[in-house]
């Protein structure tokens, strides 16, 4: 069973099917096709932003998911303000809380469906960002 003749090197390319053929496509498949939710008070979440810190420049579709359910939250009204405290801190500049608190979540749900905003409090500035 073991001594049979070698497989064929081009029969055990996993990756063959995917299209893969470089490392920007491995960047483009992470920054392309993939949000990553992330708790809004995490200094860490600032590194989804740092393209100097990533290969070929990545930067990453993190998105504000919010900890309003946990247990160390007392007031639900002070989540997004200690979110902002990324921006306080130096860790975001606004450009980049814009598109965690809102521009990635947009491009994720209005992507696939470019009405999911409609009738909401957001809709126009939806719209305008998925233009």
């Amino acid at each position: 069973m073991l001594s049979g003749r070698a497989e064929d090197a081009a029969a055990t390319d996993e990756f063959a099917a995917s299209g893969i053929a470089s490392a920007e496509d491995v960047r483009d498949v992470f920054t392309r096709h993939f949000f990553f939710g992330c708790e809004g008070d995490d200094p860490m979440t600032a590194l989804a932003f740092r393209t100097a810190l990533h290969p070929l420049g990545a930067r990453f579709r993190a998105i504000f998911a919010s900890d309003i359910g946990h247990w160390d939250v007392p007031d639900a009204r002070e989540v997004l303000a200690e979110a902002f405290e990324l921006v306080e801190r130096g860790h975001l500049d606004a450009e980049d809380f814009r598109a965690f608190a809102f521009g990635n979540a947009v491009a994720l749900f209005g992507g696939t469906n470019p009405a999911f905003f409609e009738g909401t409090a957001v809709a126009d500035a939806a719209q305008k960002a998925l233009a």
